[in-house]
Order: C-alpha cells, then structure tokens, then sequence
C-alpha cells in the first residue's frame, strides 16, 4: 500500500491539513472588511460541513458559492449581532462603574442576556448555512437547537474556552493558530453540527452515503 496515496489514511490527514490551511486565510481575507465577517464564516461552515459528510474537494468552490449566495442575510445576522453585542457589552460595564442600587441590576441582568446571545453566536451561522429561512426564523432555530442538542452544546463551548485559554497560555498554540486556527475551529465544531442538523434532516445521511458510492444499509450494520 502506498501511504502516500490520496486513499490511504496519511494522504487524507495531509489533505485535511492542506485544507485547514487554505481555508483559514480564504476566510481571513473574506473577512478583512470586517462587515463580511458573517458571510465569509457561513461559507467556511458550509465548506466544512460538507466536506465532513462527503469527503468533497473544490472546497474553494463551495466556498465563493455559499460566500455569494448567502451575503445579504449572512452580513445582516452579524450586523444585528455586532449592534447587541455591543449593548450587553456597554450595559455591563456601565453596571460594573455605576455607584448606584442600579448598578447590580444591570450587571446582572447584562450578564443574564448574555447567555442567550453566546448560544445563538454559536449556532447562527452554520445554521445559516445550512437552512434557507428568514433571519428572523434562523436566528430562533439557531436558540433552539442549542438548548435541545445542550449536551453538544457545552461541549463545543468547552472547546472554545480551551483554545481560548491555549491561545493565552502556549506561544506555540498561537503559532498553530496563526497558521490554521480559524480553518481548525470551524472543521470541528462542523462535525458536531453535521450530526445535530441530521435530527432535522433524517434523509441527509443516505442522500450522503448515496453520493459517495456507499452501500447505506451496509453502513447501517
């Protein structure tokens, strides 16, 4: 057996890393005018998404597909989500400076909102990518799912908060994310969405195992 081959399990590990890669900087310079940060973080999970349940190459052409067609609603999600961010965020510290009775209650109740408002920033856009529905609509879906897959859900932030401390902590972390960070985020956490949007949609799995030539009830047993 040639390990180097595309089919072998070291072919596929360097063609996952060359991925990660590629797609970490398409997405850094997607996201430069900063307002696009939404469209281009909807197609890096579609990318992912996809590539995690068939295996697809062209992975810059799903990109720029779902990048074009989902811009308009992607770019208003983040810009909705920037405007709120920034409130809990003034309020909060409003609340932690305020001398008065009033003080507390903000901080609590910023940091109560603040709950919701992480969740729905964690599902919102690969839900976007994935759903063809109204923003409003989407972003409830995106509170939904994160309450009903909870289980998922604190596990992903958990993964979150430990890049996060990695990052303060390891000088060479932060070297691994200059290089592949966002690309390696994006492809784990698509993995766990790709199991949790099956609940919704039960015929994905043999649409998938269809396409990439698998027998399905084969897989099944």
């Amino acid at each position: 057996m040639n390990f180097l081959s595309s089919d072998s399990w070291l072919g596929r590990f360097f063609n996952l890393v060359f991925d990660l890669v590629i797609m970490h900087f398409i997405w850094l310079v997607c996201s430069l005018p900063i307002f696009t940060i939404g469209a281009s973080t909807t197609a890096l999970y579609y990318t992912f998404m996809k590539r995690t349940r068939r295996d697809e190459g062209y992975i810059w052409k799903n990109y720029f597909s779902s990048f074009k067609s989902n811009f308009k609603q992607a770019t208003i999600i983040w810009l909705i989500i920037l405007a709120v961010g920034a409130i809990l965020l003034t309020d909060l510290r409003i609340g932690m400076a305020a001398t008065t009775s009033l003080g507390p209650v903000m901080v609590f109740t910023s940091s109560l909102l603040l709950v919701p408002f992480a969740l729905i920033l964690l599902y919102i856009f690969p839900v976007q990518a994935k759903f063809e529905n109204k923003i409003l609509a989407n972003i409830k879906n995106a509170f939904l799912m994160s309450i009903a897959n909870f289980g998922y859900t604190l596990l992903m932030l958990i993964i979150l908060a430990t890049f996060g401390l990695c990052l303060v902590k390891s000088k060479t972390f932060i070297g691994l994310f200059v290089v592949c960070g966002f690309g390696l985020i994006t492809w784990i956490l698509s993995n766990f969405f790709v199991i949790i949007f099956r609940k919704y949609l039960p015929d994905e799995y043999d649409a998938d195992m269809e396409a990439t030539g698998m027998d399905v009830n084969e897989q099944r047993r």
